[in-house]
């Protein structure tokens, strides 16, 4: 295990900030029993395209505690690369995304994802074009675990019924 660890830590770049694709630096923040934290970053791989690294399990990024049990948020540097080539707007979704897991576990995927579709709309960072493409981006994932859906068409579906009810529930109030 320990060789395990030390091989992460050679091979990974470790953040505590975020860059946005509009340049903006950012963070994940979290509380817990009434402690404030700054969610670490650890970039992993430097590879070719093709050359995910096994600590993903094939993810973009994953979140998993430190020994403090502590959330940590581990990126694929070879995937965000491409992804910021194609579209950079993904990365930022997937960094809310992460964090909304890292803010609290019990979140499912749906859950995440609706939670960094809010964020970003909060922002004023969605347009109907951001909206399309990330849509897009879901919908060419074929098939997924179930706890996404079974699918990227059902996944995004499922994220925008959470949207619609988040959206109708703070109108009612």
């Amino acid at each position: 295990m320990l060789s395990l660890g030390v091989g992460l830590l050679i091979n990974s770049t470790l953040a505590i900030a975020f860059e946005r694709s509009d340049g903006a630096t950012v963070r994940c923040e979290i509380e817990r029993n009434g402690q404030q934290h700054v969610v670490e970053e650890i970039w992993l791989g430097h590879g070719d395209q093709g050359d995910r690294h096994p600590e993903l399990g094939g993810a973009a990024a994953v979140v998993r505690p430190n020994a403090q049990g502590w959330p940590v948020i581990f990126f694929d540097s070879v995937v965000f690369k491409a992804m910021l080539e194609k579209d950079p707007h993904m990365s930022d979704f997937i960094f809310y995304h992460e964090c909304a897991h890292a803010q609290d576990e019990r979140r499912n995927e749906i859950e995440a994802n609706c939670e960094a579709y809010l964020e970003l709309d909060k922002l004023g960072m969605l347009s109907t074009a951001r909206i399309e493409a990330l849509a897009a981006t879901h919908t060419k994932m074929r098939r997924l675990p179930s706890r996404y859906g079974g699918s990227g068409e059902v996944f995004w579906e499922k994220t925008l019924a959470c949207v619609n009810s988040r959206i109708e529930n703070t109108a009612g109030q």
